[in-house]
Order: structure tokens, then C-alpha cells, then sequence
């Protein structure tokens, strides 16, 4: 999905992949990887050089289409909440302790 929005992107822009890779300072290859969909998780500093130079927002990189007016009403996660996340998992904690997580908020918040 992040590969389909920044190619859309890049291709309302007009730029090439070798265009954008050289202005986002990453490779060619490592572009076409995620515009192909085989690499879904690129780090923040990658989505932020991406956004960067397609003059955008790490934001409208995450969310559906743009144009769609269903998806533009959902909560934008900021690059704020993306850093705890991403801090998060690198700290090890897995999808399903953040879900016991969640589950222990609402029960604390209830009680």
C-alpha cells in the first residue's frame, strides 16, 4: 500500500524512480523495492525522505488515498505517535503484547 501511494506520487509529480531516489538520497533499488510492494516497512527516516521530496507528509504517505473523503476524516497518526511505535518495536515488544496493552487500558480505565 505505502509502495502504491508513493509511485502514485511520483508519477503526479513526473518523476522517475531515479529522480526521486537521488532527491530522497536512497537507492534506486531500495525505491523499486517499495514500489513493488516487496519491501511494506520502511523506517520513518526513509518515509520522512521520501515525503520530503515528493512535498508531502510522512501522513499522507500511511494513509489510503488522499482524494477519498472517508479515509481523510480517520485521525492522522503523527510523527509522534509513528516514533513511540516504532520505538516500541525496536524495543521488542510484539503485536500481541501491545494488544494485552490495550486490553489492560480499557479494563484500568473501566475499574
Amino acid at each position: 500500500m505505502i509502495g502504491e501511494k508513493i509511485k502514485n506520487l511520483r508519477l503526479k509529480k513526473g518523476y522517475s524512480i531515479t529522480r526521486l531516489a537521488e532527491e530522497a538520497n536512497i537507492s534506486k533499488s531500495y525505491l523499486s523495492h517499495l514500489e513493488k510492494g516487496l519491501n511494506n516497512n520502511p523506517s520513518l527516516q526513509m518515509l520522512d525522505k521520501i515525503a520530503s521530496s515528493l512535498h508531502t507528509t510522512i501522513d499522507e504517505l500511511i494513509e489510503g488515498d488522499i482524494s477519498c473523503p472517508a479515509l481523510t476524516s480517520k485521525p492522522a497518526l503523527n510523527l509522534e505517535w509513528l516514533q513511540l511505535i516504532e520505538r516500541a518495536v525496536q524495543d521488542g515488544m510484539t503485536k500481541e503484547e501491545f494488544i494485552e496493552f490495550q486490553y489492560y487500558l480499557k479494563f484500568r480505565k473501566t475499574n
